[in-house]
């Protein structure tokens, strides 16, 4: 099972974990691990485009965390990249939750 924690502070999205495979299906072909992974993945580089990014990644693992931009609109552009990955994983979830866990603090 997938499991995804999200860390929320002040209404804003601070960090993100993401951890294991789906078991969906073999490697390769696993539908749900490689949409969870493109959303987390395409979430990161965007906000690698906008501001500094704290991230660790390996096999079977994410995890990143912004730390407070310095202009504001750095800030909410961090926020509406991860306002939109939130939204694509709660889907998957929606669909896939013997699948994936989503954890929110």
């Amino acid at each position: 099972m997938i499991k995804i924690v999200i860390i929320h502070k002040d209404g804003d999205i601070k960090n993100v974990e993401c951890t294991g495979h789906s078991g969906y299906a073999h490697s390769g072909k696993d539908i749900i691990c490689s949409a969870v992974s493109a959303i987390i993945q395409t979430a990161l580089l965007g906000l690698m485009d906008v501001s500094e990014v704290l991230y660790e990644k390996r096999e079977g693992y994410l995890a990143f965390s912004c730390p407070v931009a310095e202009k504001a609109q750095d800030g909410i552009r961090q926020q509406a990249i991860l306002k939109a990955m939130y939204l694509g994983l709660k889907d998957m979830q929606s669909g896939y939750k013997a699948f994936i866990n989503m954890e929110e603090r």
